[in-house]
């Protein structure tokens, strides 16, 4: 399936499932210059589309791609951003273990999505670039921002924690900080969470 049909067939899709869900909405198909297909989604129904803490988003999003490429292997994930606001789940839709994209403490139900390819895999370690890295703290901080709970991300060495640190430094009404991971020395957890008033 070529990327202008799959991105087709994936507009069309969203735009009946949310027209049987009773939801009006305006679905445009972005495809941006690394090939990544995004269904822009205009809509006055957007907080029940996106649903409390992303979820609903995210169980829609992934419905669509399964419907898209059932029968495909190692088909490019297709996202959907809903006035503004993305689920920012980006792998590939035919892998049977679907990564969160920031894994939160076990009490938290919210869970971002997978990783993309745009992730460089070298041996056993993924890494993620400086921009995918920015790009899911203000994710995360848009998170805290709508819900007022902590969003705590997945354990990540010295460099990436900075990177975190200094793109959300300036983030009004946010702040972060640095715990420990249990027996791990090298690693910690960052805490994105509101600033707490002086």
């Amino acid at each position: 399936m070529t990327v202008n049909t799959k991105a087709e067939k994936a507009s069309t899709t969203l735009a009946t499932m949310l027209d049987y869900l009773g939801l009006t909405a305006n679905v445009k198909v972005e495809e941006k210059k690394d090939g990544k297909i995004v269904l822009v989604t205009y809509s006055d129904d957007a907080g029940r589309i996106i649903g409390k803490k992303g979820q609903s988003l995210q169980s829609l999003e992934l419905l669509v791609n399964r419907m898209i490429s059932k029968d495909e292997t190692n088909s490019q994930w297709v996202s959907i951003d809903v006035d503004g606001y993305s689920s920012g789940r980006s792998v590939t839709a035919g892998s049977n273990d679907r990564k969160k994209r920031f894994d939160t403490d076990s009490d938290k139900k919210y869970s971002r999505k997978p990783e993309k390819s745009g992730r460089r895999k070298t041996g056993k370690k993924e890494y993620m670039s400086e921009d995918q890295l920015s790009q899911m703290a203000l994710d995360a901080a848009k998170e805290v921002k709508r819900w007022g709970d902590p969003v705590t991300l997945r354990p990540m060495n010295a460099h990436d924690r900075r990177v975190i640190h200094m793109t959300l430094k300036e983030e009004a009404g946010i702040e972060t900080k640095s715990e420990p991971v249990a027996d791990n020395d090298k690693l910690k957890k960052v805490v994105i969470c509101i600033k707490e008033k002086e």
